[in-house]
């Protein structure tokens, strides 16, 4: 276990070092007025959007701490043979040793993390005013979502039960086949089996938006299917749009919430920007570094367990679900140091689709919307460079304004 003792104090040094220093970076920070100006924006403003992220920056400090007890408990105080014993207890060992220890291990990870996400919403986004939903809708959705996740969990585990005990030596091989697969089918089922499920989807009636939309589309040779609006104001006041769909089955949804923020010439800049993504193989490349990391990934932690299991006293019918656990515990410890690299690449794949739709439609209004969804959002105006180059998947207003202005 001193692998995993090192990994854990490695990782929560750094994420408590990096917000701990986004924090200070917030409280000191200093916008001029030639820069605030720049963005529309007043003091007013800046003093609330620093305020929002600090509230989720302390939050997420405190989730940090929980998780890490949570994960000290199953890993390193036998708290994974204390889940196996309570599923007999239960009964609910009948469905299976294995399957029963991951169904109580999730639904304990699911209890833990309820607290935050209700301070979340009904405290900070109630504060700052994005909260529209009701604590009925709050505990329906946590159902739905459980139980959901328990069923695809359930799934995806008996699936590796197999291959783990089949193929004892490469089984990390074909979980990653099997993982590819499965993110397929997820994708393709979820505009029209799970996404409706949680909001109401209609088609988009606004002739001159229609118009507008099936002229771009034409125009940059990207066929789509459907034009939808979604309920997202039944949850928050955030605005989104999406595109969703494989295999030729395009669809754009839009948040109804953007609709009432954004004029039409704004929101074709914004669908330039996201057909730019497409045109410039965006989803394929980074399904290609996606993949190939979680293959190096996987194979790692192949390696890494083979290593641990000879000091860690597991019941050898109960391994999978020990290997199970292990990995979605420690996956986002290994992932957060790749964090740079993933965000590095994440921000060039912007600025190249903010580059496309400046080709294609004015670059005024993509600037324009962007000014737009991120005071209605209360985006942090400056961050912190390091804490940046980890958590920040898109530039800055200010460095894409710029680019955008550049000929």
């Amino acid at each position: 276990m001193l692998y995993i003792a090192i990994l854990m104090t490695a990782f929560v040094i750094s994420k408590l070092s990096l917000d701990v220093h986004q924090i200070n970076y917030i409280k000191n920070l200093s916008i001029s007025k030639e820069e605030m100006d720049k963005l529309n924006v007043d003091q007013n403003f800046i003093d609330k959007s620093n305020s929002y992220a600090l509230h989720k920056l302390y939050l997420s400090t405190i989730s940090t701490l929980i998780t890490l007890a949570f994960v000290i408990f199953v890993l390193l105080l036998d708290g994974f043979n204390k889940m196996f014993f309570f599923s007999e207890y239960t009964g609910l060992s009948a469905i299976g040793a294995n399957l029963a220890t991951i169904i109580i291990f999730y639904i304990s990870l699911c209890i833990i993390n309820i607290p935050s996400t209700y301070f979340k919403t009904f405290y900070i986004e109630e504060k700052f005013g994005f909260n529209q939903m009701t604590k009925g809708l709050f505990v329906r959705d946590t159902i739905m979502t459980t139980a959901l996740s328990l069923i695809i969990i359930s799934i995806i585990f008996k699936l590796f039960e197999i291959l783990f005990i089949t193929y004892t030596e490469f089984w990390w091989f074909y979980l990653w086949i099997m993982f590819i697969l499965l993110n397929l089918v997820i994708a393709y089922i979820y505009p029209s089996l799970i996404a409706p499920i949680f909001n109401k989807f209609e088609k988009l009636n606004d002739d001159s938006l229609n118009s507008s939309i099936y002229a771009l589309t034409d125009e940059l040779n990207f066929p789509i299917n459907d034009l939808y609006v979604m309920d997202g104001s039944k949850r928050s006041s955030h605005s989104n749009a999406y595109f969703s769909g494989l295999f030729g089955k395009k669809r754009i949804v839009f948040f109804d919430t953007l609709l009432k923020v954004l004029t039409v010439s704004e929101i074709r800049s914004v669908l330039a920007h996201e057909i730019g993504h497409y045109k410039k193989n965006h989803i394929f490349k980074s399904t290609l570094l996606f993949s190939f990391i979680s293959l190096i990934f996987l194979y790692a932690f192949y390696i890494f367990f083979n290593t641990l299991s000879i000091d860690v006293k597991i019941a050898s019918n109960l391994q999978p679900s020990f290997v199970a656990i292990l990995f979605i515990l420690i996956s986002p410890m290994l992932s957060f140091f790749l964090s740079p690299l993933l965000s590095a690449f994440s921000r060039k794949n912007e600025f190249q689709a903010d580059d496309y739709a400046k080709t294609h439609t004015d670059s005024k209004d993509l600037i324009s919307s962007l000014l737009k969804l991120s005071k209605g959002n209360l985006s942090l105006v400056k961050s912190s460079p390091i804490y940046s180059n980890f958590y920040s998947s898109h530039p800055s207003v200010f460095d894409r304004i710029n680019n955008l202005l550049e000929k």
